[in-house]
């Protein structure tokens, strides 16, 4: 675990970061847009939530952090950073032990299981062509192709406060999200008030010295070519 004084010398870096960089003002869901805004068209997308010993600790987090951001709106050229939206995890928000991947190894921790949340934000985001300012892969592969929930390598990793998810809305429409938590599935919307250009994503892997290479790429709709859009290494 990491001390409090660490925690808070880390946040205070990326802090200063975001504002000598201007991202900072640039920060910020909110409750509405500032014109009568319909959201009448959505894309959405949905992940199982796996039976785990941990679910119902997870179920809580997420429950306790889309809280924070349902039916928020990100605005054409703001920026969403989980961390700052979500704020600093801890008991006495609610927040319970959930698994979490720390070192390449499986533990428990407070406000494990965030990384669903983060992972289909970060995904349907990628399908969109949002700008993807900050992200990080996990570092191991836990899965078989048979219990995956989602492609790997659409994964976000989160660790307050240095692993943060950032996208940018590099629309020039306004973006609501809106999330449905059931038992067993989680369910992302992005509402728009225009149809949104979903494109497909393409993956390639290649396994390698105990590790899985896996790059992302996004059809170009100027040209068609293949964009990159990550190349991460998992352990397996």
């Amino acid at each position: 675990m990491i001390s409090d004084l660490k925690l808070k010398l880390k946040f205070l870096i990326r802090l200063v970061s975001a504002f000598t960089s201007g991202d900072y003002f640039h920060y910020g869901l909110v409750k509405d847009s500032p014109s009568k805004t319909f959201f009448e068209n959505n894309t959405s997308i949905s992940l199982p939530i796996l039976p785990s010993p941990l679910k119902t600790g997870k179920l809580q987090n997420l429950k306790i952090a889309i809280a924070k951001i349902n039916e928020q709106v990100l605005l054409p050229g703001k920026i969403f950073s989980f961390w700052t939206e979500i704020g600093k995890p801890t008991i006495k928000k609610g927040y319970t032990e959930g698994r979490v991947i720390r070192n390449g190894e499986v533990a428990s921790e407070i406000a494990g299981g965030l990384c669903q949340l983060s992972g289909i934000i970060y995904y349907l985001s990628l399908e969109l062509g949002l700008e993807i300012l900050e992200r990080y892969p996990h570092t191991r592969d836990l899965y078989t192709e048979e219990t995956r929930f989602t492609p790997l390598g659409t994964d976000a990793s989160v660790v307050f406060p240095s692993k943060d998810l950032r996208i940018r809305n590099n629309l020039t429409v306004p973006l609501q999200f809106f999330f449905e938590l059931t038992e067993d599935k989680l369910t992302f919307q992005i509402r728009s008030p225009k149809p949104l250009l979903r494109q497909k994503l393409h993956f390639q892997q290649e396994i390698k010295n105990g590790y899985s290479k896996v790059s992302v790429y996004l059809k170009s709709d100027v040209d068609g070519e293949l964009k990159l859009c990550s190349s991460d290494d998992y352990k397996i």
